[in-house]
């Protein structure tokens, strides 16, 4: 697809002219030389037509060799006026291209495949996503020339870094023993299954980043919150039990740890997916966090229990399955006589309660069936800031 383009008139009858005419015909280096013709015929009646393009956005699962060059092709032409280029395919890019222009880029990179990079002008970047599998990835693709010692970001304000699984994101030696990364501009910061290098972990927390969000191992969660975080006003940390299950006896020290260096910072949030209730959440120690996901049945005495230790939370979200009718029933008593087991409302600051189902269980099936109008008079007894209780199938 190409934006600003009627992809149904352009790119699909060439696609289709020469894949099924054609390029099923013939094969070894006649199908090479047909492939190259082809692309460029297609390039060149696309540029004629609409020579103004400056966002190129390509998703294509798995693109044939005429397609891969048709996108060379265009990418060359349009190289200097392009400000957006989304290609979500193993890319082949040339690495003549340059674009100089260039604001917006979200590469998919692979490792199975023999990948050409551009080497990207990286001055007038705000937006950069790159996505790999277990491909080291580097930075050397926005180095220019091989005498500069630095990268720098100047205009960059946004930046996403995504693996398939926790691998380094620390470029060749050559990168990480000579080169510096510079980002005066950047202020939000994505990693998952990422982990950094100390020295690109310090340039990319600087003073102006303002938003972090971190998904994968709470090791490397613990590693990357070393650095400073007063400046931030956002703290996004999902942590994946069922990617890293070695990790569950580390899981709440480290997540105490780091939430104990939050204070200050305006939106604080957790998000635990799990299988089951693993842990004693006794021993959690989380007072600056504001909100929590907890994708996993935790019992409600346990909740109410663990909650006094996260004194600032004022969003909690719980998904609610159950496989047995008895456990129904307990939760059903317990949330009935909640006046009576506790003397006093508590201090919890709590302001929305969100419950989501699982399993192929209707939340609102279990909702009706716990959250009677007693119940729900009692959690805002003992929630006194509580407004909305949601819940979503």
């Amino acid at each position: 697809m190409f934006h600003d383009l009627p992809d149904d008139k352009i790119t699909k009858p060439f696609i289709k002219l020469y894949e099924l005419e054609y390029m099923d015909a013939v094969s070894g280096n006649d199908a090479q030389n047909l492939c190259h013709v082809a692309s460029k015929a297609a390039a060149s009646t696309l540029i004629n037509k609409y020579p103004n393009v400056s966002s190129i956005n390509v998703m294509v699962l798995n693109p044939n060799e005429y397609f891969q060059k048709l996108i060379a092709d265009l990418a060359i032409v349009y190289d200097k006026q392009l400000t957006k280029l989304v290609c979500k395919i193993p890319p082949m890019l040339p690495y003549t291209l340059t674009a100089p222009n260039l604001v917006e880029l979200d590469l998919r990179l692979e490792s199975s495949l023999h990948q050409s990079l551009p080497t990207i002008f990286p001055q007038s970047l705000q937006r950069i996503h790159i996505s790999f599998d277990d491909v080291q990835f580097s930075w050397d693709m926005f180095r220019i020339g091989n005498e500069s010692k630095a990268i720098v970001f100047n205009s960059l304000v946004d930046l996403s870094i995504t693996g398939m699984d926790q691998f380094s994101v620390t470029g060749n030696v050559v990168h990480a023993n000579d080169l510096d990364l510079v980002f005066p501009k950047l202020e939000r910061l994505h990693l998952e299954n990422t982990s950094l290098t100390r020295k690109d972990a310090q340039a990319m927390m600087g003073h102006g980043l303002k938003r972090l969000s971190y998904e994968g191992s709470i090791i490397t969660a613990s590693q990357l919150c070393k650095q400073p975080l007063r400046n931030l006003d956002t703290l996004n940390l999902v942590w994946v039990e069922e990617e890293y299950p070695e990790e569950t006896d580390d899981f709440i020290p480290l997540a105490n740890e780091i939430f104990n260096k939050t204070d200050g910072i305006e939106h604080v949030r957790c998000e635990i997916r799990a299988t089951y209730y693993y842990w004693s959440m006794v021993g959690i120690d989380w007072p600056y966090l504001t909100h929590l996901s907890l994708n996993f049945a935790i019992p409600f005495k346990k909740l109410f229990d663990m909650l006094p230790k996260v004194p600032n939370l004022v969003f909690l979200k719980l998904v609610i399955y159950y496989h047995y009718a008895n456990e129904i029933n307990e939760v059903r008593e317990f949330l009935t006589s909640i006046q009576e087991r506790y003397p006093e409302p508590s201090s919890s600051k709590i302001e929305t309660l969100y419950l989501t189902g699982k399993f192929n269980q209707p939340c609102s099936y279990l909702c009706r069936q716990l959250l009677s109008g007693r119940a729900v008079e009692n959690l805002k007894w003992y929630w006194p800031q509580l407004k909305d209780i949601k819940f979503q199938d």
